[in-house]
């Protein structure tokens, strides 16, 4: 999912890669903090979660808001199990 919207979506007026999208999307989902630069000046902002640490149903949570943002910035899913559900969720939708 991260990877088709890295593909199709800009952000801000950047195309962001996979590994800054998730770092958005798992900041946006739960927060992050702002810490000193370690190596020099300035600030950090680092996310308080990640994926891989996830229980199941943050998981879940995480798949329907990604398929709503996916829905409203018109991302074309290219995996066919997310595509099939996405254009399920349109046809009930209708």
């Amino acid at each position: 999912m991260v990877r088709d919207i890295s593909r199709q979506v800009k952000w801000a007026g950047e195309t962001l890669d996979e590994e800054d999208w998730k770092r958005l999307i798992l900041a946006g989902a739960y927060g992050q903090r702002v810490v000193p630069n370690p190596i020099g000046e300035g600030f950090i902002v680092m996310n308080k979660r990640r994926s891989s640490g996830l229980p199941i149903t943050d998981t879940s949570d995480l798949i329907e808001q990604l398929f709503a943002f996916g829905a409203e910035h018109k991302v074309v899913w290219t995996d066919p199990q997310y595509a099939a559900m996405s254009e399920d969720a349109r046809r009930n939708h209708d």
